[in-house]
């Protein structure tokens, strides 16, 4: 199953619309586990309740509406976030091909296979998000996806100075992208491709 984290500098930076722009048209069987961290709970939530995830107005019906298989809603404390989500985990069916992950403290126990960071300037960076943001793979301006509402031209900077070709591959996918525009990018910005597939890059 590949993993994709979606993390970000601050609230309504535009987490759930870059998930929803990239469950678009995709032909994979796909989850998207949100999290949210509350300090106040004694205990952690896992919610999967279809009344409740497909609410009117909630970034889980937005991630429903644009082609999400499975959606679930995870609510803890921090320390107890590896535990809930385990939970959720087990509650997936075995033919996900590809789980996104929204949120910031619980990047700190996962390992992706690509992390975005959206940084919104107009914001003050939230605490949490200084621990995943060095770890991104890929950056991009909250201001530039909102405005273009679409995938494809969306410029983006590669924040590693390596990248798998299976990383640059399914970027492409997950941007709209070709991989030739892909490849163009990783040149631009000095990016080695590593574990490259016949020469692809």
């Amino acid at each position: 199953m590949e993993m994709i984290g979606v993390s970000a500098s601050s609230s309504k930076a535009g987490k759930t619309t870059l998930i929803s722009l990239m469950l678009k048209d995709s032909c994979a069987k796909t989850a998207v586990i949100k999290t949210s961290v509350n300090n106040d709970l004694d205990q952690y939530k896992v919610i999967n309740d279809p009344r409740i995830i497909n609410q009117t107005g909630t970034d889980t019906a937005r991630v429903v509406e644009h082609g999400a298989d499975k959606v679930l809603l995870l609510e803890s404390p921090a320390s107890e976030l590896p535990t809930a989500y385990q939970l959720a985990r087990n509650l997936l069916d075995d033919d996900i091909e590809r789980l996104f992950i929204e949120g910031n403290t619980i990047i700190n126990f996962l390992n992706p296979d690509l992390l975005f960071y959206l940084e919104n300037q107009d914001k003050a960076e939230k605490e949490s998000a200084k621990m995943v943001k060095n770890r991104a793979n890929v950056k991009i301006n909250t201001n530039t996806l909102l405005s273009a509402g679409k995938l494809g031209d969306l410029p983006f900077t590669i924040q590693s100075d390596k990248m798998t070709c299976y990383q640059s591959h399914l970027l492409a996918e997950l941007l709209k992208m070709s991989v030739p525009r892909v490849g163009k990018v990783v040149k631009e910005q000095k990016v080695k491709i590593v574990k490259c597939q016949l020469g692809l890059f």
